[in-house]
C-alpha cells in the first residue's frame, strides 16, 4: 500500500514550458503531471547536468560525433553491398569465389581505424 501524499508543491511556468510539461507528461507518464515533476527531480544528477551542458555548448564534440556516426554507417552500407555481391557469386557459381572478393573487407579496415582514433579523442574529452 502507498503512502497518502499530502504534500502540495506550486510551481509558476510560462504557456510554453506548461505545454512542453504536459507533452512529456502525457508521452511518458500517462498524463500524470505529478509523477513527471517527480521522476525530474529525483533523477536529477548534478554530474549527468554538468556533462549534458559540455556536449551541447561545444560544436567540436558534436561534430566529431556526427562525423563518427555517418563513417560508421557508410561501412555497414558498404559492407552489406559487398556481402550481397558475394551472395549473388556464390549462387551462380560456388567455385568462382576468389580471394579477391574479400579485398572490400580490408578497406573498411582504414575507416574502422580512423572511428576508434576519434572515438578515443572524444572519450578523452569526455573523461577530462
Amino acid at each position: 500500500m502507498s503512502k497518502k501524499k499530502e504534500i502540495t508543491i506550486n510551481t509558476r511556468v510560462d504557456e510554453t514550458i506548461h505545454r512542453q510539461m504536459h507533452e512529456k507528461a502525457a508521452t511518458y507518464f500517462g498524463g500524470n503531471m505529478s509523477a513527471l515533476v517527480r521522476c525530474a527531480s529525483l533523477k536529477y544528477s548534478e554530474e549527468a547536468s554538468t556533462s549534458e551542458l559540455a556536449t551541447t555548448n561545444n560544436p567540436q564534440l558534436i561534430a566529431l560525433i556526427s562525423t563518427a556516426i555517418k563513417k560508421i554507417e557508410k561501412i555497414g552500407v558498404n559492407h552489406n553491398q559487398a556481402v550481397k555481391c558475394i551472395n549473388e557469386k556464390m549462387k551462380m557459381s560456388p567455385l568462382a569465389f576468389t580471394p579477391n572478393d574479400l579485398l572490400p573487407f580490408s578497406q573498411f579496415g582504414g575507416d574502422l581505424k580512423t572511428i576508434q582514433e576519434m572515438l578515443r579523442y572524444l572519450y578523452e574529452i569526455l573523461k577530462s
